[in-house]
């Protein structure tokens, strides 16, 4: 668009200048929110393993040096650059972060990591893919970034104290030395199950009361209304008796005894 501006006539030029400045404070806010939410990222990535760290009691936090891996007789090309400043970012954060708790962040050489077996020191194969990892002389095989995450450790330890650093930068180890790694228990056969717990109960059910009874107070029954046409049972006594009651005479006979008296 700016090409177009510097050929265009001056009323398309005039319109095309101002939107390469919106254009321009597009860019620019945008670049500023990207920053602020990759500073927020790295520092929330230093915090998690800087508690990760403090948790398991550790004084050294390695970090892998990933120019190593960088092709040899190359330059660098731009995508690796722009990985590397966040990564370097990051690595910042966690460096500021883990100080505040007194642990030490070491920067170690990442080239091999996975490609050498860290109790025996010999190259591993790869029957499995890339992706897995077997030493024939040492009988264990794993996932190779599980390998590399032992033998970046086990760096780490072995050079802590013969460490280089540039103004600015980490504590580097640059030499690259080999111990074997020691099992840290016996682990043969797979761990037994345990007995699934099972909930117990201890008390009596409780009992679903009756609708419209409350437990502590006795409601009494409705009252009878004046307008029940409903007529009481007669008593149980003349319900049940054999006595027989004699009928009562009808007012036409005794009407008739007193005309003939």
């Amino acid at each position: 668009m700016t090409r177009l501006a510097a050929t265009a006539p001056p009323e398309v030029r005039a319109q095309l200048e101002e939107k390469i400045a919106v254009l321009d404070e597009h860019r620019t806010a945008v670049g500023i929110k990207r920053g602020k939410i990759n500073r927020e990222l790295a520092f929330d990535f230093a915090r998690q393993v800087t508690d990760y760290a403090t948790d398991a009691q550790a004084q050294l936090i390695a970090v892998e040096d990933l120019t190593t891996l960088e092709s040899r007789g190359h330059g660098r090309v731009n995508n690796n650059r722009a990985a590397q400043s966040a990564r370097r970012k990051a690595v910042d954060a966690l460096t500021h972060t883990a100080a505040g708790v007194g642990v030490t962040v070491v920067s170690v050489p990442a080239r091999g990591s996975s490609a050498w077996c860290p109790g025996c020191n010999e190259p591993l194969s790869r029957p499995g893919g890339y992706h897995r990892a077997w030493c024939e002389q040492c009988k264990i095989g794993g996932n190779r970034d599980h390998v590399a995450g032992v033998n970046l450790a086990k760096r780490a330890l072995l050079g802590r104290n013969k460490t280089t650093r540039r103004r600015g930068g980490l504590p580097a180890v640059r030499v690259t030395e080999h111990a074997p790694v020691r099992q840290s228990r016996d682990k043969h056969a797979p761990t037994p199950s345990r007995p699934r717990h099972r909930r117990v109960r201890r008390s009596l059910p409780t009992v679903t009361p009756r609708l419209g009874v409350t437990p502590n107070q006795h409601v009494p029954a409705s009252q009878a209304s004046v307008w029940d046409t409903v007529k009481p049972t007669p008593p149980h006594g003349d319900a049940g008796s054999r006595d027989t009651r004699p009928s009562p005479t009808p007012a036409t006979q005794v009407a008739d005894s007193m005309r003939s008296t």
